[in-house]
């Protein structure tokens, strides 16, 4: 059984992951340029097979697999329509996404820092998640203008 903080860790990680996955879905329908559906489509992907692993690791522990808080999804979602309002241009939509991505690096360094009693699989397990998000990011850079 894992500890509590690797708990929350691995709780955190999730709601971020879904959270990922809800605002890629947000800005898909928006998207015209191929190349870059395929690249979020591929990071939907990702981002479910990672959701996967938790949910199983966390069903294991007998722990809840979080969802993100609604406030924020709501929140996002409508700053991502405002946005693309004016402008749903590839560069516009990578630079959200871009955006995106570091803001879950930021909030998963912070969870790794506030549950500093985590286990070493849940940490390695959170880093999972900042590596895709950095790959993601940086996959999305050649899409900005």
């Amino acid at each position: 059984m894992k500890n509590s903080d690797s708990i929350e860790l691995l709780q955190e990680c999730n709601s971020g992951s879904k959270m990922a996955i809800s605002s890629i879905r947000d800005v898909l329908e928006d998207v015209q340029e191929e190349k870059l559906k395929r690249l979020l489509e591929n990071y939907i992907h990702k981002h479910e097979e990672y959701g996967e692993e938790l949910h199983a690791l966390l069903s294991a522990n007998h722990a809840p697999a979080e969802e993100p808080k609604p406030a924020a999804k709501a929140m996002a979602k409508m700053v991502t329509g405002v946005k693309l309002l004016a402008d749903h241009s590839a560069p516009q939509i990578a630079n959200l996404m871009v955006d995106g991505c570091n803001m879950g690096i930021k909030s998963i360094s912070k969870y790794q820092n506030q549950y500093k009693n985590a286990d070493r699989e849940s940490i390695e397990i959170s880093e999972e998640l900042v590596k895709i998000e950095q790959h993601m990011a940086n996959s999305l850079r050649r899409f900005l203008a």
